[in-house]
């Protein structure tokens, strides 16, 4: 089952057979966590790749008196601190479930294993890692070229599930406050 999930979320980056994804699924494993688990601390070190098969989290980093977001994830997004992951060492950021999640979850050792002949886990990681950077750098020229109303409705027209983002942290990621965006969501049609 997990096999055919990570083909569907990896097909528009990289068809591959499906036998590729029942390897990778062995590598990994299934785990729940109820709503508001912490499942990265800040100044610790990202020891899984997390794939959201059930419900919504995002990457939090601590500013002044509160927690600000500044990624989000739902179904078929990963969730993790990636820099983190990658370099193998501490960052600011807190990875924080939003509600009751499903995750598949791959340890950074067995990461490593996809890199064997085979297993196409450089070309998976290079085409993720260009799609993450694509997404993040459109993220921050919206934040300067775009209203909190424009991208809280960007927002609303592509993130499916964007209703179930507590509000502090939806408002945080837009760079707004909770009373602000309780207008503009009063606003939409």
């Amino acid at each position: 089952m997990t096999a055919g999930i990570l083909k569907q979320i990896f097909d528009p980056f990289i068809n591959l057979d499906i036998q590729v994804w029942n390897n990778f699924e062995k590598l990994g494993e299934i785990k729940e966590y109820p709503k508001d688990s912490i499942i990265k601390e800040v100044n610790t070190t990202e020891k899984y790749l997390n794939i959201i098969i059930k419900g919504s989290g995002g990457n939090l980093i601590w500013n002044k008196n509160n927690f600000v977001c500044i990624d989000m994830a739902f179904e078929n997004d990963f969730i993790n601190d990636y820099m983190s992951f990658t370099l193998q060492k501490p960052t600011p950021i807190e990875v924080r479930l939003f509600e009751d999640s499903t995750l598949f979850r791959l340890s950074h050792a067995n990461f490593q294993q996809t890199f064997n002949s085979g297993n196409y886990g450089e070309k998976i990681t290079r085409l993720c890692a260009e799609s993450s950077f694509i997404l993040k750098q459109q993220q921050q020229i919206d934040l300067l070229l775009k209203s909190a109303k424009e991208r809280y409705m960007e927002l609303v027209d592509t993130k499916k599930g964007i209703e179930r983002i507590p509000l502090k942290y939806l408002a945080s990621y837009l760079g707004i406050t909770p009373q602000s965006l309780s207008r503009l969501r009063s606003q939409k049609i």
